[in-house]
């Protein structure tokens, strides 16, 4: 009968090890290499390797997210098709009352790399999202000899993102976005139009868009993950693919300075943002048939009440202690496509809006010279008619010619 109890005690304390079949080589105790982080855009997924646990003495099942052991949402599911067997775990990425298994949400700040595209910025955001996995603790007798299961993991999601030569031949562009720490965002598109509905996609023609064509851009970001907004920190165009050396750029708009043929339409409010602005060709290309043209944006992702709070400096002019709005910031990144397209300056209609520098064919008559010609020319006709007079008289005098003039 003790040897009964003994067996039935043992199948208690350790249910796993007579479930699944774990190499001898996990017969040790569990370490950082035991657990798998995956920061999704809206979902973080965990595994657990189930054979460290179960060597361990622990049962697998008993391991939960956050200490949530009485929420069976926020208990792993054991996936044995996998070698070892693993418990898996999805954590919802937001901070609100909804998630049953909420985690530690902190907004830091973070200086940019010096080479970076954020080289220019003074300082960066990012979102850390930290958590733990572990078995409830040992509350019953006065020791043990196990310890308890604590998994501790953190996911990086940076506030600012750089997209940059995506090519559009036509219409739009759409890039998947990713970094190895996760991102808050499934997909970050950038697309052009030739409506102020942003309903049609801006058709390039092969000769390439006539000068001062209005084009309607719309930066869009989907499926964005919590309660953030998009907002435009710098949009420029570069007369080639973007890198850290281009030197040649047009800046659209830098925060609150908007260039004069540029519209900022909706920024900071929403989702998605939008502007407009004239198509131009850039002076490097004066030799080629068309001027091309990239586009590209530095974004950022910013709580509603905190974007509204960088737009309001651009009315109010104060300085604050949040980044200034348009400044890069340790959060930002770029969208960018193109090449847009536009034809060669000789491809245009002769006639300038603005005048011109030249002459016609009919119009080389020098207006100036032809006037004081015309001034010289009839000084002269009475200086002649005065002298021819005064010889006369003279010669009237000295008798020479009958005093008709008396």
């Amino acid at each position: 009968m003790l040897f009964l109890h003994l067996l039935a005690l043992a199948l208690v304390l350790q249910p796993a090890l007579a479930t699944y079949n774990c190499s001898a080589e996990y017969n040790r105790i569990p370490d950082n290499s035991d657990l798998v982080v995956d920061c999704g855009a809206s979902i973080i997924s965990l595994e657990v390797n189930l054979c460290t646990a179960q060597w361990a003495g622990f049962d697998p099942a008993g391991l939960a997210l956050n200490g949530q052991h009485n929420n069976t949402l926020c208990q792993g599911t054991i996936d044995t098709s996998l070698n070892p067997p693993v418990i898996h775990y999805e954590l919802p990425v937001n901070h609100s009352q909804e998630n049953p298994c909420r985690q530690s949400l902190q907004i830091v700040d973070e200086a940019p790399s010096p080479t970076g595209p954020f080289s220019a910025f003074s300082s960066i955001q990012s979102v850390i999202i930290t958590g733990y996995i572990d078995t409830p603790r040992s509350s019953e007798g006065i020791i043990s000899y196990s310890t308890d299961l604590y998994y501790h993991f953190s996911c990086r999601y940076p506030l600012e993102y750089l997209l940059n030569n995506t090519q559009i031949v036509a219409s739009s562009v759409s890039v998947a976005t990713s970094d190895n720490n996760g991102t808050f965002i499934d997909t970050l598109s950038m697309s052009v139009y030739n409506d102020t509905d942003y309903v049609y996609p801006l058709v390039v023609p092969p000769t390439g868009l006539e000068l001062r064509t209005m084009a309607y851009v719309e930066v869009k970001a989907t499926n964005l993950t919590g309660n953030f907004y998009l907002l435009l920190d710098h949009c420029f165009a570069t007369p080639s693919p973007y890198n850290t050396t281009n030197h040649e750029q047009h800046d659209f708009f830098i925060g609150c300075v908007v260039d004069s043929r540029t519209t900022v339409v909706r920024n900071g409010v929403s989702k998605n943002s939008r502007f407009s602005f004239e198509t131009f060709r850039f002076v490097e290309h004066r030799d080629q048939d068309k001027s091309s043209i990239y586009l590209h944006c530095i974004l950022r992702l910013c709580e509603p009440d905190k974007c509204q709070q960088l737009l309001d400096a651009c009315n109010n002019r104060r300085k604050r202690s949040l980044e200034p709005y348009g400044s890069e910031s340790k959060n930002s990144a770029t969208v960018s496509v193109g090449p847009i397209y536009t034809k060669r300056e000789r491809d245009q209609p002769s006639a300038s809006p603005y005048g011109s520098d030249e002459p016609s064919e009919g119009g080389n008559i020098n207006v100036a010279g032809l006037v004081v010609g015309i001034i010289f020319a009839s000084g002269g006709a009475v200086l002649l008619v005065l002298a021819g007079w005064f010889a006369l008289k003279k010669f009237y005098w000295a008798g020479g010619l009958p005093h008709a003039f008396d």
